[in-house]
């Protein structure tokens, strides 16, 4: 076989390659050549360029067939879902249903497009514009869960709504008892309903967090953050709705009977659960129906019993009110409710077990569901919806209330030939006749009602002690329990117990302030307590007279106390600890027209210390029930510089890098907080 490598000795092959190199070496052939390569790779190119030109044209269209169709469904979907919720609002749940459904299909109309555009070849290979499209997502998922919601909010309503909504004229007192029964079921009921509804609030929360405000968003981020705090407020009122749903069936007495002791406690004699107890009554209540409330003079239980009853009171008690026997009327000597109302209710079963058969008012021998306490606050605040009641020709209104009853029972009984034993049985009639009024209220004015109730849970004017452990678990969390504090931080509260001084408080102007300081050895804490006396003497107001104990944390040390302005022994301080807290207690004496005060000087405990040495401190200021403190200052100096505090605003004062001054009300428990 011929090979062009080899013929005889001849190297035809190097021959061939060096005629190829002369031949290129020809200037003319050799321009045509690079030419000719020139063009290959431009053709080359072009087809590139071409192919690559019409994938960009491909995916363009995709792209913008994909957020024309995110724009139209999302333009859609918003129309739809304000339409909704005005529709809700206007109690049009029918239609509200159907647009709100609308508005859901819009925005997961919406999600399928934006993802089908993440997944477009340009996009997922862009980070920034991947992101974009991403915080597209999470907002049409947003809108889409709330959709979902404004659904449920609106069955539910459509729900109520066929109940007794529509006859928003009318009053729970004109409803038959199957339709209170039926009121009362879908309450019952609509609790599951409500907490599914609080998830999407808190789901939808959760899309918008998600997103990076960049590009675009720039632009969005105040809408976006307000309708954050607006979910964010939302749901916290869900969850409270959520617990109303399985508080309110049972003080209806729904599924089975409740019955409740009811004290009543003037806060103008103050006592460490909020007043004296100087009436009691029994309530009974079936399917929304009040079967039985009836209402009884304390003394009406303790006098009959005086003779048969032998149990030592507590210390201060016997030292200063000058007592040998501790009766039902100063029960409520603990300051935690819960201990207070166990309290309470032994001393009603003692008493009422040693009354004769003609004393014997209460024909109740069965178990209590709870025990609760409201002081004449809360009665106010109702007279404030309901307007005045009359008893006896007497007009009680939002204004005179407290003073005129307190004047009836006090001093007037007497000047109406009244005998003392029966001298409150006006407050038994005004109760049955603000609960007539209070009935005839229309639907309209529930939502004020539960208002009122909510804000004086808060401030301390009704606290409920429950026997059933999980129903008084959701009191607890509604803020109602009245119990002390358990904090992991800084603590504190003042608890006065007004002790032979009538009604001396209506006249008391109170201030506290707080301060801590750090130093080498530790955290030392001053607190002043101001009593200004505004009255005189006279039937209702005589020298005030208080026995205070201050609780602290657990293992905290007295250094000094200071009663009116001048030094006490520590040793005369009685000092005790129970609730896990460490409690200094101290007497003193105020005369009207003057001023007085309680200074106490203590180191806190190490556990505190190790807590501001890891970076953050708080402070737990809890209110005593019944007490009207006009001011609450606290001030922080710690050596550490404070990055953040809370709260913040206006209430709050920053000095130099490491202390903090707040001067705030006090109607409510406060909570102080600061990280280094």
């Amino acid at each position: 076989m011929f090979k062009l490598s080899k013929s005889n000795g001849l190297d035809l092959a190097g021959v061939y390659e060096k005629a190829e190199d002369l031949i290129a070496s020809v200037p003319f052939i050799k321009k045509r050549r690079r030419r000719g390569k020139i063009l290959k790779v431009l053709k080359y190119s072009l087809f590139c360029l071409a192919g690559l030109l019409v994938l960009v044209i491909v995916s363009g269209a995709g792209i913008f067939f994909n957020f024309r169709q995110v724009y139209w469904s999302a333009s859609s979907a918003r129309d739809n879902l304000t339409q909704a919720i005005s529709l809700a609002e206007e109690r049009n749940f029918t239609e509200a249903l159907v647009v709100s459904q609308k508005a859901e299909e819009d925005f997961n109309l919406a999600s399928l497009h934006l993802k089908s555009a993440n997944s477009n070849f340009f996009i997922s290979r862009l980070p920034f514009l991947k992101n974009q499209v991403n915080d597209f997502n999470y907002l049409a998922e947003s809108g889409e869960i709330l959709s979902k919601s404004v659904y449920q909010a609106a069955a539910i309503g459509q729900e109520l709504d066929i109940l007794f909504l529509k006859r928003s004229d009318s009053s729970f007192s004109k409803f038959s008892p199957e339709e209170k029964q039926a009121i009362l079921k879908l309450i019952y009921e609509s609790g599951p309903e409500l907490a599914g509804l609080k998830a999407n609030l808190d789901l939808a929360y959760l899309s918008l967090d998600q997103i990076r405000f960049k590009g675009i968003f720039r632009l969005l981020e105040n809408k976006i953050n307000k309708i954050k705090l607006e979910l964010k407020d939302g749901s916290a009122l869900l969850q409270r709705a959520v617990t109303m749903t399985e508080i309110l069936p049972f003080w209806a007495g729904y599924p089975g009977k409740t019955s409740f002791l009811v004290l009543l406690q003037n806060d103008d004699e103050l006592r460490p659960t909020g007043g004296f107890l100087g009436t009691y009554g029994i309530l009974e209540i079936k399917d929304g129906e009040i079967v039985r409330f009836d209402t009884h003079d304390i003394y009406h239980m303790d006098m009959p019993v005086k003779d048969k009853i032998n149990i030592a009171p507590p210390a201060p008690l016997k030292k200063y009110l000058e007592v040998d026997k501790w009766f039902m009327r100063d029960a409520n000597w603990s300051p935690d409710w819960p201990a207070a109302a166990s309290q309470i209710e032994w001393f009603y079963k003692k008493e009422d077990s040693l009354l004769e058969p003609a004393n014997r008012i209460n024909n109740f021998s069965g178990e209590f569901s709870g025990i609760i306490a409201i002081t004449p606050k809360f009665v106010t605040d109702l007279l404030t919806i309901t307007g005045p009641v009359f008893v006896k020709g007497e007009e009680y209104n939002k204004d005179n209330f407290q003073e005129l009853l307190q004047y009836k029972v006090e001093a007037g009984y007497v000047q109406l030939g009244i005998p003392s034993w029966q001298r409150k049985e006006v407050i038994g009639e005004l109760v049955k006749e603000l609960k007539i009024k209070l009935f005839d209220l229309p639907f309209s004015s529930w939502r004020q009602i539960l208002a009122t109730v909510s804000e004086n849970v808060l401030e301390k004017n009704i606290l409920i002690y429950l026997k059933d452990e999980t129903a008084q678990k959701l009191v607890k969390d509604f803020g109602g329990a009245g119990e002390i504090k358990d904090v992991n931080g800084d603590y504190l509260m003042a608890v006065d117990a007004n002790l032979a001084a009538l009604k001396t408080d209506a006249v008391m102007d109170r201030s506290v302030n707080y301060e801590l300081g750090q130093r080498d050895d530790g955290l030392f804490a001053k607190l002043k307590i101001n009593y200004a006396h505004n009255g005189g003497f006279d039937w209702r107001t005589t020298r005030y007279r208080t026995y205070t104990r201050v609780y602290v944390p657990e293992g905290a040390k007295l250094i000094k106390v200071r009663v009116d302005g001048k030094d006490k022994n520590v040793s005369e301080v009685d000092i005790i600890n129970e609730f896990n807290k460490t409690v200094f207690g101290v007497f003193v004496s105020i005369e009207p027209g003057e001023i007085g005060s309680l200074d106490f000087e203590y180191k806190l405990p190490v556990g505190l210390e190790k807590l501001v040495k890891n970076g953050n401190y708080s402070l737990y200021v809890q209110k005593q029930p019944g007490n009207r403190v006009g001011n609450l200052a606290v001030d922080l100096k710690l050596k550490n510089k404070v990055k953040s505090y809370n709260p913040a605003g206006f209430s709050a004062a920053r000095i130099g890098s490491n202390e903090i001054r707040w001067k705030s009300d006090f109607n409510t428990d406060k909570m102080f907080g600061v990280n280094f």
